[in-house]
């Protein structure tokens, strides 16, 4: 369903979805859209661990016109920022290790076998308070992932396939993005995307293809080897700044 039980198949995930902010006693509101992928490649360890190998792009978007946006006008600083586009590298999964499976709670209905995946995360910040006082949203790392996957029963019954169809829902709750250079300011940043399988790069807009080819020409394909840690875009952040590639 994630990927392919076929370890040469690589399977690009696209999703499409709007930006939110979250403050203290006010609705929701839209900030900006995203659009992006994962490309994957899976591999199973002979004691039965599968481990899916991948990397991926998100690029922002705004609302009223769809252009990808390299600078934004920040609602609630005022200020002009550079957007610091999603760029994750690699963004590696374990699953069913033995004495660490992932449970499966699958629910039917009807011809349709759907999944929910909560992913609740909290861990130190990569972006400390002290060297990082307006990127920084506090000692730690605090937020939450949501998936719902549906696929066709038949697909995922039959033996003849390596992979399966799916269309799936994402929702993310999590801080203000480093580069909105909002620090500690009260509330957040909600997710809300729906996305598919595509079969490769070439079926994705042709602006993210245009980037793809003129800044990220690796992304086209999945990881060939499986290396750790993982990059979020709070480390890969951190990363830029520390390199001087990220604007102060």
């Amino acid at each position: 369903m994630r990927c392919s039980l076929d370890p040469q198949e690589e399977v690009l995930l696209w999703w499409e979805g709007t930006l939110f902010a979250q403050e203290p006693e006010k609705k929701a509101a839209p900030l900006m859209g995203f659009e992006g992928y994962n490309i994957c490649r899976a591999e199973k360890l002979a004691d039965g661990t599968w481990r899916l190998v991948t990397r991926e792009l998100t690029f922002y978007r705004d609302l009223a016109t769809g252009q990808i946006i390299d600078a934004w006008d920040n609602p609630f600083s005022g200020e002009r920022v550079e957007v610091v586009h999603v760029a994750n590298d690699p963004v590696n999964t374990v699953l069913n290790a033995p004495g660490r499976e992932v449970a499966m709670p699958w629910v039917e209905a009807g011809d349709t076998v759907m999944l929910t995946l909560n992913i609740p995360l909290a861990y130190p910040n990569p972006l400390q308070p002290a060297q990082f006082p307006a990127e920084s949203s506090g000692p730690m790392y605090i937020g939450s992932e949501h998936f719902m996957f549906f696929t066709p029963r038949a697909a995922l019954e039959d033996p003849a396939l390596s992979q399966v169809p799916v269309t799936y829902g994402w929702t993310r709750v999590g801080p203000w993005l480093p580069w909105m250079k909002l620090g500690t300011r009260a509330g957040g940043l909600l997710y809300v995307a729906q996305g598919n399988k595509r079969a490769s790069v070439d079926e994705l807009p042709e602006d993210i293809r245009a980037r793809i080819a003129r800044h990220y020409p690796e992304y086209a394909t999945a990881p060939a080897q499986w290396v750790q840690p993982n990059v979020t875009s709070w480390n890969y952040y951190r990363d830029l700044k520390q390199a001087g590639k990220a604007a102060d």
